[in-house]
């Protein structure tokens, strides 16, 4: 579902914007073999010029890339479990208060200029998140 919002204080905040600006939103749910693992919500700066137009069923990075001339080039992500509220549990397939991972992401352009706020709510029974870490 893509529809445009008046988004949060937060995101208002994060993208720089005067009150009552309007965003485009994207919320979806993903799975495997029919069974529902990840419902993302993502919020995105006017600046990307998506609208409710485009395809949403093309890859979301290289539509940016390709039709909107935008990088995604960094991404800063926060993790956290939490318990599964009625919405997220019907939309998962999972009993209420059942352990979901959660995770906030932004990313930006080459810039470091926000140009995605995204929400995910992941099955915990279902993902693993895996983070690989290298010093230099």
């Amino acid at each position: 579902k893509v529809s445009n919002v008046v988004p949060d204080k937060e995101i208002q905040q994060l993208f720089k914007l005067a009150p009552g600006a309007t965003v485009l939103k994207m919320e979806r749910v993903k799975g495997l073999d029919g069974e529902p693992i990840v419902h993302f919500i993502s919020y995105f700066h006017p600046r990307t010029g998506l609208t409710t137009d485009d395809d949403f069923n093309k890859p979301l990075y290289e539509m940016l890339e390709n039709d909107h001339h935008i990088v995604a080039s960094v991404s800063k992500e926060g993790i956290s479990a939490i318990l599964a509220d009625k919405r997220i549990s019907k939309l998962l397939a999972v009993e209420p208060g059942a352990p979901i991972l959660f995770r906030k992401r932004v990313v930006c352009d080459a810039g470091d200029r926000p140009i995605e706020y995204n929400l995910g709510h992941y099955r915990a029974d279902r993902f693993t998140y895996t983070i690989d870490i290298e010093r230099h």
